[in-house]
């Protein structure tokens, strides 16, 4: 399975994509030239980003996230200076090809603008608090069920239980019981 990729003065190679994601950036890096901690990126003909950059798992398999076959080329990913204020925006990708097609220029710019406004958002909406971590999700939503539990148990002993239903060990109605949490589900 394998790429073609664009790069430099009309310049092509073939890239095998059975690999990890980071081990076909540390090849295309090498092959154009660049120091192996530089972000790049690949994108289609068209100029749509694969975002391979914010890959998760680096180590996933690249042919996840690339068609074999098909025509790539190789952007540059300028992020703001380190140690700013902007040192995590997105600035601009810039294709390593001599003479790219305006549509394409034009199609990353956008892409570049909308990652931006997205970045921007989610920072917003943290309001520069750290962005919750899966326990504390977790520790929240187990929380919750306990709550939901508790209105539920309440609710019954409210309500009266007709002597033809059966009750469950958390004092539900059988199969009235709406509780997720429930053993009688």
């Amino acid at each position: 399975m394998f790429i073609c990729v664009k790069y430099g003065d009309q310049r092509q190679l073939l890239a095998n994509i059975n690999c990890s994601v980071l081990l076909l950036m540390h090849y295309l890096r090498d092959k154009v030239g660049l120091h192996r901690t530089d972000p790049i990126d690949l994108c289609e003909e068209n100029g749509t980003l694969k975002l391979l950059f914010l890959v998760k798992f680096p180590e996933d398999n690249a042919s996840k996230f690339l068609v074999p076959r098909v025509t790539y080329y190789i952007c540059k990913v300028e992020r703001g200076a380190p140690g700013s204020k902007q040192e995590n925006s997105y600035r601009a990708f810039h294709p390593m090809y001599k003479h790219p097609p305006v549509e394409l220029l034009d199609s990353l710019r956008n892409q570049c603008d909308l990652l931006e406004k997205s970045r921007l958002k989610i920072l917003k909406s943290t309001d520069g608090k750290k962005p919750p971590t899966m326990e504390s999700l977790l520790s929240y939503m187990a929380v919750a069920n306990q709550m939901v539990v508790s209105e539920l148990k309440v609710l019954h002993m409210i309500l009266p239980i007709s002597s033809s239903q059966k009750s469950c060990e958390v004092g539900h109605a059988g199969e009235k019981c709406i509780s997720f949490s429930c053993v009688c589900r």
